[in-house]
């Protein structure tokens, strides 16, 4: 269900954002606010139904106005924050990152590899992804997983493409388990 109102509420900012012209500084504005938002010894003042909900506001409103938002972005956490609904702020910038990320055609993947990879390995890998997702840009996250053994893993907007070493073993020990079974 939260998600579910989260989605809602990022879809709401984004159509304000295009009006706006202001899709990307938007994104970055919320993803900005949504991190100042979860800063652990903050969580407990602003989540808290003990905390009087009137100093909730306030810290709300000091956080906002250091952050020194947009207004729209601004106004957005202050109804979260009324409405008592400020733990949603992290799902709806993952929320409105993914709208904006269709708005644009950008796709985001994650590789995972056994050892860092090289410039060219990962743009060879980039732009596998480019094809597989048919999107003009690809942001790709790279990751070093030494349990992998070696070979690299593809993520591709939940789509893993497993070429890692760890995976092979594994099933050619489940074929040759199956043929002398």
């Amino acid at each position: 269900m939260n998600s579910r109102l989260a989605k809602r509420y990022a879809r709401a900012i984004v159509e304000l954002a295009r009006e706006a012209k202001a899709l990307e500084p938007w994104g970055n504005h919320l993803e900005r606010a949504a991190a100042a938002f979860s800063e652990p010894r903050l969580q407990p003042i602003l989540l808290s139904p003990a905390i009087d909900r009137e100093a909730r506001r306030r810290t709300a409103r000091a956080v906002v106005d250091a952050l020194s938002l947009p207004r729209m972005v601004r106004n957005l956490i202050l109804l979260l924050a009324d409405r008592d609904r400020l733990g949603l702020l992290a799902d709806v910038s993952r929320w409105y990152e993914q709208l904006l990320d269709d708005i644009v055609g950008r796709s985001r993947v994650t590789i995972r590899s056994a050892v860092a990879l090289a410039a060219p390995e990962k743009t060879t890998l980039v732009e596998l992804a480019k094809r597989l997702t048919r999107s003009r840009e690809v942001v790709a996250n790279a990751e070093v997983d030494p349990e992998l053994l070696g070979g690299v893993v593809l993520d591709v907007g939940g789509t893993v493409y497993d070429g890692s070493v760890r995976s092979q073993v594994a099933r050619l020990g489940k074929e040759m388990a199956e043929d002398g079974a």
